[in-house]
């Protein structure tokens, strides 16, 4: 007797291997196709015996109205945003056009740019610009007109300052400007007062 060699040893193994490995994915492939085919088939069935079909059609009706009402809400949301899109729009254009009008002022003093996102925006802006007219509308006030004179009184001192004249009148005259601006200043008492005549 003659025994088997090695290399047809593995050889022969291989080939039975692959032989009922190709086989067995065949007959595989055959009985999923049977099997998909012939539950089609019975699936009507099926659930009958199983009496799931009240069950099915109520979760059906269920599912049906959710979607139904999650596409009407997408819808009715959707035109919620356009509409609070549209007025927010109206309401930033009429905003910036008063701001433009009405010099209100941004962050570094250039005109206030308005763009309105959320409702609480709105507080924010009115506020700010409520602020810049109150404060425009109070430096107005008589108690507060020296305030519009300052600059006025500042040139006039310096005027005196550098006219070249005598000291004792540059001081006469610095301590009227002074006096007038409200400005307190430690000046020699005998500088500041008028000469008689």
């Amino acid at each position: 007797m003659k025994p088997i060699r090695s290399n047809e040893l593995n050889y022969l193994d291989c080939l039975i291997r692959d032989k009922f490995r190709h086989r067995r994915q065949n007959i595989e492939s055959e009985i999923e196709a049977v099997t998909q085919k012939q539950t089609d088939k019975n699936y009507k069935s099926f659930v009958e015996k199983l009496g799931l079909k009240a069950e099915i059609k109520a979760f059906k009706e269920a599912d049906d109205k959710l979607r139904k009402f999650q596409q009407q809400k997408e819808s009715y949301e959707a035109k919620l945003f356009a509409a609070k899109r549209a007025a927010g729009d109206k309401l930033e254009s009429k905003m910036n056009s008063w701001s433009s009008i009405r010099g209100w002022k941004g962050n570094y003093n250039d005109r206030m740019s308005i763009e309105i996102k959320e409702y609480d925006n709105i507080e924010h802006y009115l506020t700010k610009a409520c602020k810049q007219e109150t404060e425009v509308a109070v430096s107005k006030l008589p108690k507060f007109k020296v305030k519009h004179d300052l600059d006025l009184l500042e040139e006039q001192a310096k005027n005196v300052l550098y006219s070249g004249r005598d000291i004792k009148d540059v001081w006469k005259h610095l301590g009227q400007t002074f006096k007038a601006s409200g400005v307190p200043v430690a000046a020699p008492k005998e500088f500041l007062q008028l000469e008689s005549k």
